[in-house]
């Protein structure tokens, strides 16, 4: 009597990024660390905070008070503002407004690391509830620390421009891509964070009226029974 054995199937198994030794991989798990509830109420109600501050008040290193001081709004608020546009605000800004720039630029050695924190925590939490706890998705979340960093960059532009005025420098030039290039990676990380939001909501409406049908054919079908 002969025997025939048979050999173990092995089901496939969905990978994540723990099994990705690669820099999408590493970036995912770091982000799925910081898909915390406490995470995210914690950096909100920080950027909350600054954000008041930084746009809402009279104080010394705000943007109202530089706006008030130089009669136009900061480079910084503008979309690749060109070197000619840096220039003319530091001129048209006189001492008192120059030295106003400088607070802002001290109070926004902070505000990008605020902001990059939060945005970043708050896509990476909805990210994770859409999909997996540890999908590759969660990468996405970088954008807004992308965006912090080239915020920094720009900081470092004004830095230097203020430091150079009132000669040119190239710093002025390098000012408007840092500049562009941190408006787009925070744009798209909004963008994203808004069509991950849409998504959930349109996923919990459908889970909850496919619940209320089945609710209501069970209802039916024991009236039905009687």
């Amino acid at each position: 009597m002969s025997t025939t054995r048979t050999k173990p199937v092995t089901l496939p198994r969905h990978s994540s990024p723990s099994d990705d030794p690669g820099v999408t991989g590493s970036v995912a798990r770091t982000m799925a660390r910081m898909a915390r509830g406490r995470v995210l109420l914690g950096s909100g109600a920080a950027y909350a905070t600054f954000a008041t501050v930084f746009f809402a008040t009279s104080l010394p290193f705000t943007i109202p008070r530089v706006e008030a001081v130089c009669r136009q709004a900061p480079p910084d608020v503008r979309f690749a503002p060109s070197a000619t546009a840096v220039l003319r605000f530091l001129d048209a800004c006189g001492v008192a407004g120059r030295e106003s720039y400088r607070n802002l630029q001290l109070a926004d050695l902070a505000y990008p690391a605020v902001f990059g924190l939060f945005l970043a925590t708050a896509l990476a939490f909805v990210i994770s509830r859409l999909t997996r706890p540890d999908s590759r998705l969660l990468a996405l979340s970088v954008l807004p620390l992308l965006g912090a960093a080239f915020d920094y960059l720009e900081n470092a532009c004004a830095w230097l421009a203020l430091a150079a005025h009132p000669e040119p420098s190239v710093a002025s030039s390098l000012f408007g891509l840092a500049s562009g290039a941190k408006n787009i990676a925070s744009w798209a990380a909004g963008l994203v964070l808004v069509g991950v939001v849409v998504l959930l909501l349109a996923r919990t409406t459908r889970d909850r009226w496919r619940a209320s049908r089945g609710g209501v054919g069970a209802v039916r079908d024991d009236a039905g029974r009687q």
